[in-house]
Parts: structure tokens; C-alpha cells; sequence
């Protein structure tokens, strides 16, 4: 299985090795290698140049690829089409299963550690806004979504979260990070991996009895509206002022 997410300020691949029988425990995955770096706007190479060179190290062909999951959001929107436009060439390429998986639950994965209680993961959105969400961990998994994933302030965000009958959750990310309000956790907990993202996705591949059609929709979720569409709203605003 191969991972991609780059929906925050890093891009970041994996690749992991499952069982080929089903039912087999999670302990039974191997994470081979990953990788999470600032790129800049080279995302397309990057990603395909780790998937070769990955493959070749652990001696696999392509068609060994079973799933490729990737992110679908929110994040920036150049990474996430990027992302899942890599994830879908890899598979007309390959058949491989394209699994998206939400950037936040991707992004709460390590607090699973705690073993039970809430984490909010927040990735910063810029323009004084951040994208989050809430999670139950449970047993120590990442379970229940607490509160859908929602773009806003920092304080609009954290507000929600309390509404949503939140308290005392551990908070996390590139957003708590740039607002002051993230929780004493290691730094890696604050960027989005590959590695987390792809348990996340071999969870629900397995789950789903590796069945191709219980894949999810590949739906990008952007939770707002590019500079592009913008742009062009305005222009059509002013065409109208302009005709009245």
C-alpha cells in the first residue's frame, strides 16, 4: 500500500506492506519507509520518484500495489488535487484501490496514544483561519467524529468543538501551533503523515473485506472556495453592477 497526503505545509509518502491474507491482526503490517518534507511546488515528481525508488529498495513491482490512499481534505488545494490525482494515475496504472481518508483523521492518529478521550486536530487554513475537527479516541483507536470538519477562526473552531459537548481535548496541528493553542504533545504530532494516513486507510480496506467497491467516493474536500472562483464571483459581481 502506498500513502500520500499533502494537504498541509509538507508532503508526505509512505509505503507499507500488508499481509496478503485477510483477517490478519494490524500488528501484521510493516511500515517500510516514509518520508515528510517541504517540497514546494514539485509534488507530483517527489511522489512518484519515492514510489519507484521504494519499490525497487524492498525489491517490489508496481503491480504490487494493492491500495493507494491519499488524502482528501481539507488542506491546501493544490496538494489535495495533487495528491489524489496521483493516487488515481497509480491506480489506472497499477488497479490499485483509490482510498481516500479526511486529512484530519489522518492528523489525530497519534493521539490513539492516549488511549481514551478527545483530540482536535488542527491544520492551519492561513488567512486567520484554520480547518478542525473532533475525534473520540476509544480503547486506543481513533474512533467516533465528534464534530464534522469546519473552516473558521482559531476561536470560532474551539468554540464549535465545546458546543459539541467537547472538554479537555487534546489539541494539535500546524493550527494549534500558529495560535498558541496546542497541547504539550511530541512535535511530530503537529504534521500530517503519510504513515499515519495509510493506517488509517488499511483499517477501513480491511474492515471492508478489501472490497474495491466499498471505496470511498474520491470527493476532495476543500470546505471553501478557491482565489480562482472568487476572483471570478467578483468579476461577475462588477459585470452586474456594471449592466445596472
Amino acid at each position: 500500500m502506498v500513502g500520500f497526503e499533502l494537504g498541509g505545509g509538507h508532503l508526505s509518502a509512505a509505503l507499507w506492506r500488508l499481509p496478503k491474507e485477510t483477517g490478519q491482526p494490524a500488528t501484521a503490517w510493516r511500515l517500510l519507509e516514509s518520508v515528510t518534507a517541504h517540497r514546494g511546488h514539485r509534488h507530483a515528481d517527489s511522489l512518484l520518484q519515492f514510489v519507484h525508488n521504494g519499490l525497487a529498495r524492498h525489491e517490489l513491482a508496481p503491480s504490487d500495489i494493492a491500495v493507494v490512499a491519499a488524502g482528501s481534505g481539507p488542506g491546501g488545494f493544490t496538494g489535495i488535487r495533487v495528491g489524489l490525482a496521483t493516487a488515481i494515475g497509480l491506480s489506472v496504472g497499477t488497479g490499485a484501490v483509490v482510498w481516500p481518508v479526511c486529512s484530519l483523521r489522518a492528523l489525530a492518529q497519534p493521539g490513539a496514544g492516549i488511549r481514551n478521550g478527545v483530540v482536535v486536530p488542527l491544520i492551519d487554513a492561513r488567512r486567520g483561519e484554520v480547518y478542525g475537527a473532533a475525534f473520540e479516541v476509544k480503547d486506543g483507536r481513533v474512533g467516533r467524529q465528534l464534530m464534522p470538519p469546519m473552516i473558521g477562526t482559531c476561536d470560532a473552531v474551539m468554540a464549535a468543538t465545546r458546543d459539541a459537548g467537547v472538554t479537555q481535548p487534546l489539541v494539535f496541528g500546524s493550527g494549534a501551533v500558529v495560535y498558541d493553542v496546542a497541547s504539550e504533545v511530541p512535535p511530530s504530532w503537529h504534521v500530517a503523515s503519510a504513515a499515519h494516513l495509510g493506517w488509517v486507510a488499511a483499517l477501513a480496506w480491511e474492515k471492508a473485506g478489501r472490497a474495491a467497491e466499498a471505496a470511498p467516493l474520491v470527493d476532495p474536500s476543500y470546505l471553501r472556495k478557491s482565489d480562482a472562483e472568487l476572483s471570478a464571483e467578483a468579476r461577475e459581481m462588477q459585470a452586474r453592477e456594471g449592466n445596472s
